[in-house]
Parts: structure tokens; sequence; C-alpha cells
């Protein structure tokens, strides 16, 4: 793309001068907000205008109301502009001061403020967590006294990401493997606090947003918020709820902007707060994740073209971000928006500065926003919405009729049959789930998914048909088990 390449060039000169072209009006105090005083540099206002042209372009395919992206190069914010709108409803442009939920691109800056402590001789990474506060919520109390700061920060602690019931479990011993989990930066939260005797929000204001002057960022609810605050969108457009967090949780509940994230980005590609060495640790691999893909302290680390980047992402459900930076290169992005169809865009953007190729959406499972995927799940949960079980068989004729048979993946049209269960069209449901087991006849998943459609649509019969066969499939399937002993009690009342 010569947008990509000419935006490339421009970021490898050696002095960045001329002001930020201002497009369109409802972007012009994006770009206003961005002076010389500002300590932000900025190269030719064509190389923006294109790039911001291609943002525009993008944010339309894909169904995105509202983005925010701030470009940092030589540990200065070079480019900082919001595109769009923060509420479809009333219209209110995103400019540099839209808060976005940035959800787990907490995670690193967290990590980070961990890491002030651990240079300071305050915390110690490898000391069991269990021995500066126990855990009652863990019944393996073996497995949690090899829980420590490292293998949170890297998850490899075994916890899952979230817990199912009341008690915590350890799925595996710690330091085993990769495994996902917010629960884990929650305890180690709970620890932190514990022995700085303050709650969280205020620790990371006095170790990170204060002196790095991310002065609208916070892990709790402000009342200013309410004026600045962007409003989160599903993938049809609908308005998601507003998150109020009262309590901070390091996991999930970031509020900040793109500039602000930009500054911390700024610190780990060239650090004022701690020693080199320390972000160092940080962005050493301490767990295989997949193919060119590693875990460091708080940040995904990937292989591209033989260079070692660190990366996050976020996701609130309608709000979706990711950050990539090059340390040998001196370059970061940070990309916030405010749709569930935000990271469907974001590989593009990603490229332009950080160039790929970037493992990690795959491993997120992004779906592009030109990917049939992202179209078939699209036309066949609107269709039954708008039509209820004949939109949805219609839309499956035609989307067969444009798509080959390897589009339709077993896990996409499970999901897509679970979403319409969640909005009360179990017949709908049932057609998906129905054409699931026509093209994976072996699977004993597509079985178990099409009795429940049937249980939920009140043909009890025909589930307990179904969950027979997935039985048969899968003897181990307890699901199974349950549901064919409570349909057959039902059905005798």
């Amino acid at each position: 793309m010569a947008t990509i390449r000419l935006f490339q060039a421009l970021l490898g000169a050696a002095v960045l001068t001329a002001p930020i072209a201002a497009a369109r009006p409802a972007e012009a105090a994006a770009a206003d907000a961005v002076r010389p005083g500002d300590g932000v540099a900025t190269p030719a206002p064509d190389a923006w205008a294109s790039l911001a042209e291609t943002v525009r372009d993008l944010m339309v395919k894909g169904g995105v109301p509202g983005v925010q992206i701030a470009i940092v190069r030589n540990a200065e914010t070079v480019w900082n502009q919001g595109f769009g709108v923060a509420s479809v409803e009333s219209g209110r442009s995103v400019t540099v001061d839209t808060v976005f939920e940035a959800a787990s691109l907490g995670k690193p800056l967290f990590a980070y403020a961990v890491m002030r402590l651990v240079e300071r001789g305050e915390f110690d990474l490898d000391l069991p967590l269990a021995g500066y506060l126990p855990n009652p919520e863990v019944r393996d109390q073996d497995r949690l006294r090899q829980v420590t700061a490292r293998r949170v920060l890297s998850h490899t602690a075994g916890f899952p990401n979230w817990r199912r019931g009341k008690d915590l479990p350890i799925e595996f011993d710690p330091g085993e493997r990769f495994g996902y989990s917010g629960e884990g930066y929650v305890y180690l939260q709970r620890v932190v606090e514990a022995v700085t005797g303050l709650k969280l929000d205020a620790l990371m204001h006095r170790e990170v947003f204060t002196p790095l002057g991310m002065s609208a960022s916070g892990f709790v609810w402000r009342d200013a918020y309410a004026q600045t605050a962007a409003t989160g969108y599903d993938y049809l457009g609908g308005a998601g709820q507003k998150a109020r967090p009262e309590t901070a949780n390091a996991a999930s509940s970031l509020h900040t902007t793109a500039g602000d994230f930009a500054r911390f980005l700024a610190e780990i590609l060239r650090p004022t707060l701690v020693k080199p060495s320390t972000v160092s640790t940080m962005l050493k691999p301490q767990v295989s994740v997949a193919k060119d893909l590693d875990w460091g302290l708080g940040w995904g680390l990937e292989l591209a073209a033989g260079r070692r980047l660190f990366w996050h992402w976020g996701d609130n459900e309608t709000f979706r971000s990711i950050a990539f930076g090059d340390p040998a290169a001196g370059v970061a992005v940070v990309m916030l928006t405010n749709s569930e169809n935000g990271l469907s865009i974001a590989a593009p953007i990603m490229d332009a500065t950080v160039p790929g190729p970037h493992p990690a959406f795959a491993w997120l499972d992004v779906d592009a926003y030109d990917s049939p995927a992202r179209t078939i799940r699209e036309r066949l949960v609107r269709a039954g919405l708008a039509n209820g079980d004949r939109g949805v068989y219609r839309a499956l004729a035609e989307l067969e009729a444009t798509f080959p048979k390897e589009a339709f993946a077993e896990s996409l049209l499970n999901r897509i049959g679970y979403e319409l269960l969640d909005k009360k069209l179990p017949g709908a449901a049932s057609l998906v789930f129905e054409k699931n087991v026509k093209l994976f006849p072996k699977s004993w998943n597509a079985y178990d998914s099409l009795a429940e459609s049937y249980a939920a649509g009140g043909n009890l019969r025909l589930a307990i048909t179904y969950y027979e066969k997935s039985l048969k499939l899968n003897p181990d399937n307890e699901n199974a088990k349950l549901a064919i002993a409570q349909l057959k009690e039902a059905l005798h009342r």
C-alpha cells in the first residue's frame, strides 16, 4: 500500500517538523490539541493526511464508529488523532481527549508498576505470593505456594482467565505452560495493595500516571469521564452499557486515551523512571505461546522479520484496542476503538507503523473486516433478528452460493448458533447448528450444540436423540449425560 510505504519512510526521517493537517472539522480539535509546546514532532502534512484517509476508509468498511491513534518515534509522540464519533446517538466527535475503555491494556501498565517496586527492593518477583498474602479462595494450596509475581505477569501461574464459581482453581502446575489469566492479575493486585498499603488506582497514579503525565488515565470511574468517555458498540452497531468501575481491576478496568498510553509506550522505548535493564527484563521471553509468539512480564512478544516486538490488546466486548512497539526501531503505536469490530481493521494500521508480519492477530483469532467469517456472522445474525427462521434459511442459502465450504468453520457456526440462542431465536439457531452437523458429522460438539437448540425450542425428543449421538461420538461428554437425564425426566412429568 502506497500510504504505508510513504508513512514508514517519513517515520525513518531524522527530523519531523511540519504541522498536522486538519482534514475534517470533526477531527480539527484532535489536530489542534497537538501543539509544538506539547513536545510533539510531526512529518509532512501529506503523509498524515494520507494515513488519516486510510484510517477513515477502514472505519467505514469495518463498521467502527470511533478510533483514536497515537504514534511514538524516538520517545516522542509524533501523531495523535481522533476519528469518527464517540457517541453515535449524540454525534459527539472523537478528539484526543476522548476516554476509552482500554481493558487489558492495563496489564502491562500494572506490570510496569510492579517492576518499579521490584527495582527499589520493595517486592520480589520470585517469592510465593501466598507468603505476602494468603488466598483462601484457592483450594490447592500446594500449587498456590508455587505462584509468584513472575508467573502471574507471564501468565504461567495456572489460573483460568476468569473463574466460574466461588473457588479459584489452579488448572496446571505453575510454570508448566502459558495460560492467559485475568484472575492472576487480580490476585497479584491484592498482594501489591497489601504490601504498599495503597489501593490500585492510587498506586498507579504514584508509580506511573503522575510521573508520566498520564492525566486522563485511571482504573476507576471519574465524574469527568461522563463528559469525555466514548460509548461502545457491538458488531451490529448496538450501543453497549458504559462501564463505571468503582473498584479498580488491574486486568480489565483501565480507562485512558491514546495520547496518554503513548506516553507509557515512550517510557518502554526509552525508560526514565526505571533502569533500562528493568524494561529489558519485562521484554525477555518467559514462556513460549505459539510459533513466533512468547510472553514476557506484562507484554506479549512476537518475532516479525527477525525483530522482536512487544504488544498487547484490550477487549471489553464493545471496546477493542491494541498496541505494538519495536524497541530496535524506537517506534510504537496504540489504537483505541469503541467497537467490537475494532480489531478487524487493526492489522493494516499497525503495519503502517510497526511492520509485520504480526502473528499476534492470528493468535487472537481476529476476523478481518473483509473476511468471509465476518460477513457470514453478520449476515446470519441480522437475518435472524429481522426475519427469524425464514431469514436465516434464506441467508444460509445465499452465503453457501457465495463462499466455499471451507469458509464455514465449525467454531464459526457454533459461535453464530449460540449467539442466535442468546437472542431467543432457537429455531434460527437450530438451522445453523444443523448446517454444522452436516459439515462436521464426526464432531460430538456439533451434535451437542444442535441438541441444546432443540431443547431450547421445546423439541425434547429430538434433543435427546442428538445428545445421544453426541455421547456416542464422545462417551466422556458429561454435559450430554446430564442433559439426557433431565430431558427424560421432563418428558415423564
